[in-house]
């Protein structure tokens, strides 16, 4: 016993505008390894070169750990054919912006992105939880950049007592 409770795997979030028949029926698309940790209905839009949005699609967008993929991603699915329509990945350095309070905009992997939520309240609810895991996922790259940071250094340290005195150096390469 480690003294620790198992972690248990969050609930899946559905949208408030859909039914609970069409939210278990999105949980279905998601399959067994991936949770939505918030839902909205939204259309997708996409910026094109002359800096305006061209809409891509519609559905249901969903903010998704994937357990077996070990990320987050951002997935809307078509609720009639059970399709995944767009996906992006929470890549290092990932943002999003909302430059009005139903419409989230972010760097896409092709081009700037825009989700237009049909609910505020909906918009509100998947930009808190992004932001929580945005600031979470910051803090431990943060604190990995340090670790690596302080295991560098004491390699580097190691590295010079080894110039200092050759025939360790050879034997620690030998295992010795």
């Amino acid at each position: 016993m480690s003294g620790q409770p198992p972690q248990r795997r969050p609930t899946n979030v559905g949208s408030i505008l859909l039914t609970s028949q069409e939210n278990d029926a999105l949980y279905a698309y998601l399959g067994k390894k991936c949770t939505t940790l918030s839902s909205a209905v939204v259309q997708v839009y996409a910026g094109d070169r002359n800096s305006s949005w061209k809409k891509r699609c519609c559905g249901v967008a969903c903010l998704v750990k994937d357990i077996s993929l070990r990320s987050y991603f951002i997935r809307v699915y078509d609720l009639k054919d059970g399709k995944n329509l767009f996906e992006q990945e929470f890549y290092n350095d990932f943002a999003i912006r909302f430059p009005r309070s139903y419409f989230l905009t972010f760097a896409g992997d092709a081009s700037q992105m825009g989700l237009n939520f049909a609910s505020e309240e909906e918009a509100k609810r998947f930009r808190e939880v992004a932001n929580d895991l945005l600031v979470k996922r910051q803090r431990k790259t943060g604190l990995m950049m340090i670790l690596l940071k302080v295991q560098f250094n004491s390699e580097r340290q190691n590295h010079k007592k080894n110039k200092r005195n050759p025939e360790k150096s050879h034997f620690k390469h030998l295992d010795f």
